[in-house]
């Protein structure tokens, strides 16, 4: 049996940080609708009403060069504080 680990925080109305053993990502969206954002550089959208849910997983870039890729998370932290 596998273990998992996640806590959430909300930053603002709307706005989250899930920390998980996979790493931490930054998640947007209203009651129905949700994007998130991990430092893997993989966004995933997430919708849906009662039984029925949608997930999609995208990789931002180009996959071809991963290790030198800096996508995800961490590039939008960068950009966002100016660094």
């Amino acid at each position: 049996m596998g273990w998992f680990f996640r806590k959430s925080f909300r930053l603002l109305p709307g706005i989250k940080l899930n920390l998980s053993k996979s790493g931490p990502r930054l998640s947007v969206g209203v009651p129905g609708g949700r994007a998130s954002i991990g430092m893997d550089g993989k966004t995933r959208i997430y919708g849906g009403v009662g039984p029925v849910k949608y997930q999609k997983t995208v990789t931002l870039g180009s996959a071809s060069n991963a290790k030198e890729k800096a996508g995800g998370l961490a590039a939008f932290l960068k950009g966002w504080l100016g660094g």
